[in-house]
């Protein structure tokens, strides 16, 4: 578990660990929801259709055989 500190302002850093992990860049917005004690941060996507598609997503891949077959991006 990681933790933070809010300074005066309201203000916290992620930490670069899961800043890295969730490719979270400067000027990513995040949705804030509160709730039972807690705060959730959400990052938005730039596109959700495309984020949610992107699950269907297909490549086709060449086999060492030369074979085309299709797999999830990045699988070989």
């Amino acid at each position: 578990m990681l933790k933070v500190t809010m300074s005066a302002k309201g203000q916290i850093v992620i930490p670069a660990e899961v800043r890295r992990r969730l490719s979270l860049k400067a000027g990513t917005h995040l949705r804030v929801y509160e709730g039972d004690g807690k705060i959730v941060l959400v990052p938005e996507v730039e596109d959700p259709v495309s984020a949610g598609l992107g699950f269907f997503r297909r490549e086709r891949v060449r086999s060492e055989t030369g074979d085309m077959k299709e797999g999830a991006p990045g699988s070989a």
